[in-house]
């Protein structure tokens, strides 16, 4: 379990879901684990290692699906409910859940699951500043993440 050990004080574990808003919504904290995490409201259906956009200005998650263009964040928790908050991984690395098929250090897409990452290329849903570091095995693999997003112009795959 990490920790806020940010200059600026935050309430909750990397991994708690809070029913009332304990933060403010969009802040971004380093955490014990080296990593920082982002304050979002909520998506249905969201579970840990779940893919969201969110709007800066916003700063309520959705599950990433095709065609959603924004800021992209990993859940650490479940949740799940717009009536939920939580921190989301926003610059760091961890282990998490990924398609089997994976393989390491290409280019990430919405998956065609909602939530979910791929490395199969559809044009306009490249997912930029996220890498896969090592093959998915077992459904697990190693992700870097930096401000993620997705929705360029200048996008060329796919």
């Amino acid at each position: 379990m990490a920790v806020c050990v940010d200059s600026q004080p935050a309430a909750g574990a990397h991994n708690e879901v809070h029913s009332t808003q304990l933060n403010p919504l969009g802040a971004v904290r380093l955490f014990s684990d080296g990593n920082e995490y982002i304050y979002l409201k909520g998506a249905t259906s969201t579970v840990v290692d779940s893919v969201v956009v969110f709007q800066p200005g916003v700063w309520v998650g959705a599950l990433a699906a095709s065609g959603l263009k924004g800021s992209v964040a990993i859940a650490r928790a479940i949740v799940d409910a717009s009536t939920k908050y939580g921190w989301y991984l926003y610059i760091g690395s961890d282990t998490i859940t990924a398609p089997s098929a994976t393989t390491s250090n290409t280019a990430l897409f919405i998956g065609g699951v909602s939530g979910q990452f791929d490395d199969t290329a559809v044009k306009g849903d490249q997912i930029f500043n996220m890498f896969i570091r090592n093959a998915a095995t077992a459904n697990s693999a190693f992700v870097q993440v930096n401000r993620a997003f997705v929705g360029a112009s200048n996008e060329s795959t796919g």
